[in-house]
C-alpha cells in the first residue's frame, strides 16, 4: 500500500514538474533573458528526473536497463546536490551586491567544487561497491553495512547540510533595489523555500536514523528508512507552494497592468481608429506570454507618446497643481479616487500630469489645433523616468486617465484655450 501511494505521488509530481519546466523553458529560451527564469525552468526538470527515478517500479526498471540495480540511488542524490546549487545561485541574484558578473564567479569558485567535489566522490564510492538487488527507498539502511555505502552517504550529507545551511542564511538576508513592496511579498515566499530546505535536512535525518539502526540490527529503526522519502515529498510540496506564491501574484499583475496600457493606447488613439496595438501578439501563446505582451504594449504607449509630442502642453499640469493645492485633503492627496477596473490607485502628481497632458493632447490632435509657442511642454512628466520603472509610471498614468482632477485639469485647459483664443 504504501508503495502503490508513492508511487502515484511521485508520477504526479514528476509529470506536473516536468510540463511546468518544459513551459518555463521555452519562454525563458524563447523571450526572457533572466537568468532566474532559467535556473527555475531547469530546477523544475531536474524535479521530475528526481521523483520519476524515486519511483520504485522505475527505479528498477532503471536499474535492470543499465545492469547496476540501484544506480538511481546515485542519480537522485546527485540531481537533489544540482537542485540545490540552482537554489544557491538564485539566493546571490536576490543580492545586488553579490549579483556582479565578477561576484557571481568568486561564488562559483568557492562553492563549485564543493557541489562538483562531492558528486564525483559519491560515483566514485557508488562504482567501488559491492552491491546487491535493487532496494528502492531503501538504499540507505539495505546497505548500511558496506563501508563504501557509508561514505556515500557522508559525503552526501554532509555537502547536503552545507550548502542547504548556506542558501538558509543567504535568504535571510534577501534583498531587491528599489523593490521593498516586492521583496516583503518575496520573503513570504521565500520562508516556503526555506521550509522545504529544512525538510531535506529531515530526510537526512532520518535516513542517518535507519543506516544506524540497521547497522546495529535494530530492524524498527531500519524500518522508518521509507518515512524519509515522505520529507522529500513535503519538501517539494513546500517549494511548489512558494514559487506558486511568488509567480501566480506576479502573473496577475501582468495581466492586470497589460489591460491598464491597453486601455491608456485606446484612449489617445484618435476617435474611430480601431486598430488593435502593432506588435500585440496573435498567437495561442499570448495567454502564457503575459511579461513579452506588457512589453510590447509598453513600446507602443511609449512611441503614442511620441507622436503626441507636438501637442504637449503645460496648461493640463498647470492645471493640475491648482487643483491638487485647492482639493487637497487632510492627507495632502486631492479628494476622489481613481478606479481602473475596479481597482483603487494611490495619487501620484507626476502621473496625473502625465495623464492630463495626454488628455489634452490627444484632443488637440483631433481638433487639429496648434500649441501656442509660449505654452509649448518640452518634456513629458515622467519621461526622465529610469528604465527599469518605466512600466510602472505607465501603468500609474493609465490608473489617472479616469481621475476627477485630471479630467477637470483637462477641462480647465480647454476652456482657457478657448477664451485665448482671437475673436
Amino acid at each position: 500500500m504504501w508503495t502503490g501511494a508513492v508511487t502515484t505521488v511521485n508520477i504526479v509530481i514528476a509529470a506536473l514538474s516536468a510540463i511546468l519546466g518544459i513551459v518555463k523553458g521555452v519562454e525563458a529560451w524563447r523571450h526572457e533573458k533572466e537568468l532566474t527564469l532559467k535556473l527555475a525552468a531547469s530546477v523544475l526538470l531536474f524535479a521530475a528526473v528526481i521523483f520519476l527515478l524515486a519511483t520504485p517500479w522505475v527505479y528498477r526498471a532503471v536499474g535492470a536497463l543499465v545492469h547496476s540495480p540501484n544506480i538511481s540511488a546515485l542519480i537522485v542524490p546527485a540531481a537533489t546536490l544540482v537542485c540545490v546549487a540552482h537554489a544557491h545561485v538564485m539566493t546571490q541574484l536576490w543580492h545586488p551586491e553579490r549579483r556582479a558578473p565578477a561576484a557571481l564567479r568568486r561564488t562559483a569558485m568557492i562553492w563549485a567544487p564543493v557541489y562538483a567535489g562531492a558528486i564525483i566522490l559519491m560515483v566514485v564510492l557508488y562504482v567501488t561497491a559491492d552491491l546487491g538487488p535493487a532496494t528502492p527507498l531503501r538504499f540507505a539502511a539495505a546497505y548500511a553495512h558496506v563501508p563504501q555505502i557509508v561514505l556515500f552517504h557522508l559525503v552526501y550529507f554532509t555537502a547536503l547540510i552545507t550548502t542547504i545551511v548556506e542558501c538558509v542564511r543567504q535568504c535571510r538576508s534577501m534583498s531587491l533595489p528599489g523593490r521593498p513592496d516586492f521583496v516583503a511579498s518575496l520573503g513570504r515566499s521565500i520562508g516556503y523555500f526555506v521550509i522545504a530546505l529544512v525538510l531535506d535536512l529531515v530526510n537526512v535525518a532520518i535516513s542517518t536514523t535507519a543506516m544506524i539502526g540497521a547497522a546495529m540490527g535494530n530492524h524498527r529503526l531500519a524500518g522508518i528508512a521509507d518515512l524519509a522519502w515522505s520529507a522529500t515529498i513535503a519538501s517539494c510540496l513546500a517549494a511548489t507552494y512558494g514559487l506558486g506564491r511568488m509567480m501566480v501574484p506576479a502573473r496577475l499583475e501582468e495581466h492586470r497592468d497589460g489591460r491598464a496600457l491597453r486601455a491608456l493606447w485606446k484612449s489617445l488613439m484618435p476617435p474611430g481608429d480601431s486598430r488593435e496595438l502593432i506588435l500585440a501578439p496573435r498567437t495561442w501563446r499570448s495567454g502564457w506570454e503575459t511579461r513579452v505582451t506588457v512589453r510590447r504594449r509598453v513600446t507602443e504607449v511609449r512611441d503614442l507618446q511620441d507622436h503626441l509630442s507636438p501637442w504637449w502642453s503645460v496648461e493640463p499640469g498647470l492645471a493640475v497643481e491648482r487643483l491638487t493645492k485647492d482639493l487637497s485633503g487632510p492627507s495632502g492627496e486631492p479628494a476622489g479616487g481613481d478606479q481602473v477596473n475596479g481597482n483603487p490607485q494611490a495619487w501620484d502628481a507626476v502621473a496625473a500630469k502625465a495623464a492630463a497632458t495626454l488628455l489634452y493632447a490627444a484632443q488637440l490632435r483631433d481638433k487639429n489645433a496648434p500649441v501656442p509657442l509660449q505654452e509649448r511642454l518640452e518634456e513629458l512628466p515622467g519621461l526622465d523616468v529610469p528604465i527599469p520603472d518605466e512600466r510602472p509610471h505607465l501603468v500609474r498614468v493609465a490608473r489617472h486617465m479616469t481621475h476627477p482632477v485630471v479630467l477637470q485639469a483637462v477641462a480647465l485647459a480647454t476652456r482657457h484655450a478657448g477664451s485665448a483664443m482671437p475673436v
